[in-house]
Order: C-alpha cells, then sequence, then structure tokens
C-alpha cells in the first residue's frame, strides 16, 4: 500500500517505520522546517536503521495515497482542518491520538471512512530525526465510520515487534486506553520518572493503587475489564518509558492534558462521580503546563 503519515512525531515515526519494514511506500508529511534528509528508527538503544520514506511538505502530494494515518497531536488537530477538507474525501483517515476528544474531531470530516486506532507501544523521539522503541505495545484498530476493502492488508502489516489487531468496538478500547494514560501520564509527569518507577517506588504504588482504585469507583462496570495486574504490566513491559505527557512537559511542549485527563472527568461527571485524585492532578499538570509545539 502507499500511505501517508501526517507527523513525523514518535508515533508517527513508529509506524512509518514498521509499515515500510512490511513493503509499503511510506510518505510522510512534514513541515518544510522539520524535513531532515533521512528518518531513523532506533530498535535497539544506538542502533539507528534507516526508515525507508520520502517527506512531502504539500498536502496535494497525499491526494494518491491508500490511507493517511494521522498522527499528530490533539491539539494540533484544529490546524490540520482546512488540508484535511482538501484531501479526496475517497482516501481513508486513521487518527491514533491519544485521549477521547479526537473522535469529534473526526466526526467533523468528509472522509467517507475513519479508523480510530489505540496505540500501547513506548517510544521517544531521541532527536529531530531519530525515534527510539522503546516498549513492544498492541495496535489496535477499528473502522469508526464507513467501510475499507483494505483493512486486511494493513493488519497483515502486523509483526512480533509491532503487532496489529482489529476490532469491532474500537469505543471500549479507546476508552481503556484513556483509563491507563490517566493512570500512569499524570503521575509520571508530577514525579518526573520512567514508567517502571511507578511500581517499584513504595509510595507511588500506593499512590497508583488509589488512582486506579478511584476510577473503578466511578466505572464500576470496568473493573473485569480493567484489572489491576494490567495497569502493573503496563507499568513493566514500557518500564524504561518515559510517557508522552512527561515528554511534552520536558521539551516545553504542550500537554495532552484536556483529551485524556479531562475527558475523563467528564466522563465521571456524566455518572454523577467525583474523581478528587484525578482533579487534583489535573489542577496540577494544567499550572506545569507550557505552550510551543510544532511537531509535525
Amino acid at each position: 500500500m502507499k500511505i501517508g503519515i501526517i507527523g513525523a512525531g514518535a508515533i508517527g515515526m513508529l509506524f512509518g517505520a514498521y509499515l515500510a519494514d512490511e513493503k509499503n511506500d511510506i510518505l510522510f508529511y512534514v513541515r518544510k522546517n522539520n524535513k531532515t534528509e533521512n528518518l531513523y528508527i532506533e530498535k535497539e538503544p544506538n542502533v539507528p536503521e534507516r526508515i525507508v520514506c520520502n517527506q512531502v511538505t504539500k498536502i496535494e502530494e497525499l491526494y494518491e495515497v491508500d490511507l493517511i494515518i494521522i498522527a499528530v497531536k490533539y491539539h494540533h488537530l484544529n490546524q490540520l482542518k482546512n488540508e484535511l477538507d482538501l484531501l479526496p474525501k475517497s482516501i481513508p483517515l486513521l487518527f491514533v491520538q491519544n485521549g477521547l476528544l479526537h473522535v469529534p474531531f473526526a466526526d467533523q470530516l468528509k472522509q467517507s471512512t475513519i479508523l480510530i486506532g489505540s496505540v500501547l507501544h513506548g517510544a521517544t523521539k531521541v532527536n529531530q530525526y531519530t525515534v527510539r522503541h522503546l516498549g513492544v505495545g498492541i495496535t489496535t484498530i477499528g473502522i469508526h465510520r464507513g467501510v475499507w476493502d483494505e483493512v486486511d492488508s494493513l493488519i497483515h502489516c502486523s509483526s512480533n515487534k509491532f503487532p496489529i489487531i482489529f476490532t469491532t468496538n474500537i469505543q471500549v478500547i479507546l476508552f481503556k486506553k484513556a483509563l491507563l494514560n490517566c493512570l500512569i501520564n499524570p503521575l509520571t509527569t508530577i514525579t518526573q520518572v520512567e514508567n517502571g518507577v511507578l511500581i517499584k517506588n513504595d509510595s507511588y504504588r500506593i499512590i497508583l493503587k488509589n488512582m486506579y482504585e478511584e476510577l473503578m469507583g466511578a466505572f464500576e462496570d470496568w473493573r473485569e475489564l480493567l484489572s489491576w495486574e494490567e495497569v502493573v504490566e503496563l507499568c513493566k513491559n514500557t518500564e524504561y518509558n518515559r510517557s508522552s505527557m512527561l515528554t511534552d512537559y520536558e521539551n516545553g511542549r504542550l500537554m495532552e492534558i484536556d483529551t485524556i485527563v479531562g475527558a475523563v472527568i467528564d466522563e465521571a461527571k456524566k455518572r454523577n462521580r467525583v474523581l478528587s485524585v484525578l482533579h487534583t492532578f489535573y489542577l496540577m499538570l494544567k499550572e506545569m503546563n507550557k505552550v510551543g509545539d510544532h511537531d509535525y
């Protein structure tokens, strides 16, 4: 397939690298000042491999692709709205943002087919042109709107280091990831530690467990769908990863607070539940937030 990727951040480059390994033709749509000679992935630390791809700076150069992956942060989506409106409506779009608020944004678009993905990999950018894969997770993809005859071709790109599965209930998967992000991202950002420290440090582990119990108290139907053991396992699998929120904070970028934490707090309000611990973290993060960021 010919696949366009909007956004050469950590997740965009991760998709580009592994999909290129499966002989797909990859086109990154980037800002002119972000274009570099080559892009690289470190599947092992300090062992860069060149990502086989091209970089383009005009949206028109994506008009003939089979799929476009939207890999920018949620708060960049509105900046892209006019360019996305120029795309042929027949080109499927796959959104892979954190949180929940990108789904209402996608609903505004004219595209016949919208796919949503939930990504659980650990990844970080070492520099402008290199991404490091820190932890293997699962990418779950579902169709939000329309139909796509090539979905099997995308699922067949799955590999041991980049597993891809299909679901018929992507909304459940999205909310599960939002809950996981609420557990890991705020605490790692405030304490400025890697994911694995949350379960190695006794105090942080207690806070994490208290947050889990608070969330399960508000969303009682989720206790069987998201166990405490699964939270611990995710921290282990991504133990050396610095969460996306922490990475944004350390690099002076706008953090994804509202689409992750704020959205879950709002969902709890709909159930007449108050998430006191999470709301405290939300207010702390709002004070820490910094403005900037031009990733794509």
